[in-house]
């Protein structure tokens, strides 16, 4: 027949094993450290990624201004040529008295 269940029946949960939760926080530690790994290793790729592209924007601009350079230089000696020519020279004057005669 049913008998009344006590109530200070004994745990049936055994005493957690000292060496079991040991092994237990080493695993979750291991796990956290891979995790932390993964996150850092992302992070390295990522700023990797960017300095090779940063590297090769600054070589492309680099390229662009020894260009700007030289195109300058050349149309610096055309402004010098034009600047010296007799044509130059003589319009020069022209404007000049055409503002004296204007005053």
């Amino acid at each position: 027949m049913n008998e009344p269940v006590s109530s200070t029946r004994p745990s049936t949960d055994p005493a957690p094993d000292p060496a079991a939760l040991a092994h237990e926080m080493d695993q979750l530690s291991l796990e956290q450290a891979l995790i932390d790994f993964e996150i850092a290793n992302a992070r390295v790729r990522d700023l990797t990624e960017r300095l090779v592209e940063a590297t090769s924007t600054i070589q492309a601009l680099r390229e662009e201004l020894g260009r700007l350079r030289q195109e300058h230089a050349e149309l610096q000696e055309l402004h010098d040529e034009m600047r010296s020519s007799a044509a130059f020279r003589l319009a020069s004057r022209l404007w000049a008295i055409r503002n004296a005669l204007r005053r």
